[in-house]
């Protein structure tokens, strides 16, 4: 349990209360600056059971060829969370227990499988919001989305009360979040975008760290640009980054019919 006790006045940099107590753990040596590309295996062992999974329910054969971004196998419990293909490869049902194994990998798919979807030629913006979360489900993306008081997949059909998002990777042996954002600002924007479209009028908090940089000013910047992003800005002390944390010290506490 992290010890954490909420001031009772005075407010961050974010217009909320702000955080005391925290870990700061200290380890020898420094991780890279940079990230390295490791080669790709020669095989893929993916489980069909994880602490929040559970891909009972099995779509593919020995032996069969399938492409990358084929779904293998799906959660019936969970919104039919679908296991898809990383790669393109062939099927292994026996060679591990609790896993699918492709082997024979592809270096390059010649093709990549895509879920049902609409016509090309439908605009972007005629999808509803529903329709959008329905899609992220069906390409794999929705196991991302999970609620921040029970770690549960949340359901794509309910209404959030608010959305956390975080910037911040306080885990000992984790690439700190500034590495792993500092060549993808661009891109972790249109994603905050898109989240914005799933949504109907519940907010989107930004979770960053209480420091001075030059990519913490242009994520400042940014959030300042888009009025639906409200910035929560934590010191670097282990435990902070919990979302449970998070989710209490802004006021959101645990509701099963609106999750966080």
């Amino acid at each position: 349990m992290v010890p954490v006790n909420a001031r009772k006045s005075g407010e961050d940099a974010g217009g909320t209360p702000a955080l005391r107590g925290g870990y700061s753990v200290l380890l020898e040596g420094r991780p890279s600056r940079t990230i390295e590309d490791l080669p790709e295996p020669n095989v893929l062992y993916l489980p069909l059971k994880s602490r929040r999974f559970a891909f009972s329910e099995v779509l593919v054969k020995e032996g069969e060829q399938v492409a990358a971004g084929q779904v293998l196998a799906r959660d019936p419990d969970r919104f039919s969370l679908p296991l898809l293909a990383p790669q393109s490869g062939t099927v292994r049902l026996k060679a591990a227990e609790n896993h699918i194994v492709l082997e024979n990998l592809a270096a390059s798919p010649q093709r990549v499988h895509v879920a049902d979807e609409r016509p090309s030629h439908a605009p972007r913006e005629s999808l509803s919001v529903g329709e959008k979360r329905e899609k992220l489900l069906a390409l794999g993306a929705w196991q991302f989305l999970y609620d921040a008081h029970t770690g549960e997949l949340s359901d794509p059909s309910g209404t959030p009360w608010a959305v956390l998002v975080s910037t911040v990777a306080l885990d000992p042996f984790v690439a700190r979040g500034d590495v792993q954002l500092r060549e993808r600002l661009t891109t972790f924007t249109r994603g905050l975008e898109h989240l914005q479209s799933l949504l109907e009028y519940q907010p989107i908090y930004l979770v960053m760290p209480d420091v001075h940089s030059a990519l913490a000013s242009e994520v400042r910047e940014m959030s300042r640009g888009h009025a639906w992003v409200q910035r929560v800005e934590i010191p670097l002390r282990y435990g902070m980054d919990c979302p449970t944390v998070l989710a209490r010290r802004l006021g959101l506490m645990r509701d099963p019919q609106q999750p966080v």
